[in-house]
């Protein structure tokens, strides 16, 4: 069995857990006798999807409509936030530098020079930092926490671990294929970090850029920080100290680039955010517009159509 089998198991858990239950919708018989006149109406499954609150809403339809919220509102938004641009730009910039000669291979100088200096106390560190971002723990946490959270009476907590769910899958999805069109090999096994290298050679991954641990733990951070942390400080404290060690460990334990976790960070925060703008329908947002016009060069006489984005 392939080494990804255990995390599409534990997202196909993760939707059982946290998806409504596929009969809440489902009709009651109608009354009998004299009282079946002054029954109400029942209310169908589109009246109770649209009564409850995003985060209890279908979380297979959330996550398909977040594909086009991507596209249309949020890379719009985002392509604003210098927040987001300059750190996305400069691990681009320092992943490049993979390609450079040795004297300016950045990326992989830093890696070696970290991944030197993590002896065997600090690797045991590392593997459990890396052990908390795996797939598998993040289900048993947040099954765990979203079902404490449902039956406890517990609303925030519940709704911080339906959120968390949205923004892996969404992370997730996107950090695979960035990985597959990328195709970065990995530290280990002599690989440079080069990209593209579709056919790497024996005993070396092409699955590097960008880190999935460090993009999961820093969306499920986001997520828990923006619903407690103006309350209780201490939780973004935690959850982004804890995200911060489980990016580390990749790169200690030579798995990840610095460039890589770079990445897949702001990655991750931006999902967590974007699932918690959706629970405000109102919120500006930055549409991204696209327009066709025709288009004329009177030099070569050649006719066509201009596309132009704007946000």
């Amino acid at each position: 069995m392939r080494r990804e089998a255990p995390a599409v198991f534990a997202a196909i858990a993760l939707l059982l857990v946290l998806a409504p239950p596929i009969f809440a919708g489902e009709e009651a018989a109608p009354p009998a006798g004299p009282e079946a006149a002054a029954a109400p109406p029942l209310a169908s499954a589109e009246d109770e999807e649209g009564d409850r609150p995003y985060w209890r809403q279908s979380l297979f339809k959330r996550l398909f409509s977040d594909q086009k919220f991507l596209f249309t509102d949020w890379i719009g938004q985002e392509a604003h936030r210098p927040g987001v641009t300059m750190p996305l730009l400069a691990g681009v910039v320092l992943a490049a530098s993979s390609h450079g000669d040795d004297m300016d291979q950045v990326d992989l100088e830093m890696e070696r020079h970290f991944n030197a200096s993590v002896t065997a106390e600090h690797t045991t560190t590392a593997r459990a930092f890396t052990n908390l971002g795996n797939a598998g723990t993040g289900v048993l946490f947040l099954g765990a926490s979203y079902l404490i959270g449902r039956f406890g009476g517990h609303d925030r907590l519940a709704e911080a671990s339906s959120l968390s769910a949205e923004a892996l899958l969404d992370t997730g999805l996107w950090t695979t294929i960035l990985k597959k069109v990328t195709a970065r090999t990995r530290p280990s096994g002599g690989a440079e970090g080069r990209f593209f290298e579709y056919q790497p050679a024996p005993g070396q991954s092409n699955a590097s850029f960008p880190s999935g641990h460090a993009s999961g733990a820093f969306a499920l951070a986001t997520v828990f920080s923006g619903l407690y942390g103006e309350d209780h400080r201490w939780v973004s404290w935690v959850a982004y100290g804890a995200a911060g060690m489980v990016a580390a460990s990749r790169v200690g334990l030579g798995r990840h680039f610095t460039s890589d976790v770079v990445v897949g960070g702001v990655i991750g925060n931006s999902f967590g955010r974007m699932v918690l703008a959706r629970r405000n329908p109102s919120a500006e947002a930055h549409r991204v517009r696209t327009t066709f016009a025709p288009a004329f060069d009177p030099q070569t006489r050649e006719a066509g159509v201009e596309l132009t984005l704007r946000w």
